[in-house]
Order: structure tokens, then C-alpha cells, then sequence
């Protein structure tokens, strides 16, 4: 029987290189993230699979990748994430079948109505965005005032991306949501990612929310 954690904090990279990034990947885990997802959009395989060889082995369990099945069957990683685009090329009944083998899967949606459709074919999906992105200037926060989450039939945990950090967390879990997908609040400043981190989690974890 597969096991999907009750929350979940996904950090995600960022998109560019980060200097000693896979040391800090590997100190966010220590402090607390749940899953690291590998996401540069701009980087062939073969730049994936060298970070990936410098990254200490024990991080691979906890560590998605987009969009290579490859990649995450020659390092042993968690699972991997399908953009949009990846979805629609990407046959149905292998996703089913890498589920059925253990991988985690994810995709993004942007609108509550496709949660119905998605939220069985997937782990993890990525809700956004919920607040004034961080990381993308202009990128306008889609969720109403009030907003709750109802997930219905969807067995997805869902996570609430885009303008997530410390100021707003508390808001995000009272919304309904499984679990985060952290990237501008981490990323902004490389040098405090792990103190974010941890302020963030502990907002999260915080019992009286």
C-alpha cells in the first residue's frame, strides 16, 4: 500500500544555478522540508545528471525531478513532476504504472475546477497561484477571499504554490490546503533558505491553527 505523508513542504529549486545548492538542499531536508523538487526549466539531461552526482546519495529518497522518468530511475529518486505540456505527451497508463511501482508523481493546476479530473491520477498537485508570486513579478494571485478548499473525490494532497512565506502560511493551511511548494521565499535570499524554512514550518506545524 502506498504511503503519502499527511502534509507535505516542497521545496523547489531554483531555476538557475545556485552556488553550493545541493549542500543547501541537503540542509533544508535536515531542517525539516519534506521533498526537494529539481526543476530548471532551461537545463538538458545531462546538466540534471551531474547535479544529481554531486548531491549526497542520501538525498535522492526525498528528491522529484521534472519531467526526466529516466533520471529517476538511474538515481532512485522520489518521483517526478509533469508540466502541463509533459502531461499531454505523456501516456496515461505509464504514469499508472510508475505509480503502481512506487513513484510519486505531481503536476500544477491553476484553476480549483480541474482537481475533480486530476486529483486521482496524481500524488501531489500544485494549486496556483494562491498568493502574489514571489519569484514571477506581475504573476497575480488567482484565489479568492475566502477561499476553501474542497477537495471532494480528489485523493491528491494538494499544495499551495506561488506568494507562499511566513506572512501567510497560517492563511494557506486555514484554506485547506495538504501542504506548501516553496520556491521565491526560499530562493530570494540563498544564504537564509534554511532559516525560512524553518520559520515557515513552524508556523505550519503550529498546533493551535
Amino acid at each position: 500500500m502506498r504511503h503519502i505523508a499527511i502534509t507535505m513542504l516542497l521545496i523547489i529549486t531554483h531555476p538557475e544555478h545556485v552556488p553550493n545548492e545541493t549542500q543547501l538542499w541537503q540542509q533544508l531536508l535536515h531542517a525539516g522540508a519534506d521533498a526537494i523538487l529539481l526543476r530548471k526549466p532551461q537545463w538538458p539531461p545531462e546538466n540534471y545528471a551531474q547535479v544529481l552526482e554531486q548531491t549526497d546519495p542520501v538525498c535522492y529518497s526525498k528528491i522529484m525531478i521534472a519531467g526526466h522518468w529516466e533520471l529517476y530511475q538511474h538515481f532512485g529518486l522520489m518521483g517526478v513532476h509533469l508540466s502541463g505540456q509533459q502531461q499531454e505527451q505523456t501516456d496515461e497508463q505509464l504514469i499508472a504504472e510508475y505509480r503502481r511501482q512506487g513513484c510519486r508523481t505531481s503536476t500544477g493546476i491553476h484553476n480549483v475546477a480541474a482537481l475533480p479530473l486530476a486529483g486521482n491520477a496524481w500524488d501531489y498537485l500544485l494549486l496556483s497561484p494562491v498568493f502574489d508570486s514571489i519569484s514571477k513579478p506581475g504573476y497575480k494571485a488567482q484565489i479568492p477571499p475566502g477561499f476553501k478548499l474542497q477537495k471532494n473525490d480528489c485523493n491528491a494532497k494538494v499544495l499551495a504554490l506561488g506568494g507562499v512565506d511566513s506572512t501567510n502560511a497560517a492563511q494557506a493551511k486555514q484554506m485547506g490546503f495538504d501542504g506548501l511548494a516553496l520556491l521565491g521565499s526560499i530562493w530570494q535570499t540563498p544564504a537564509t533558505a534554511v532559516q525560512q524554512l524553518q520559520h515557515i514550518k513552524s508556523i505550519w506545524n503550529d498546533p493551535m491553527l
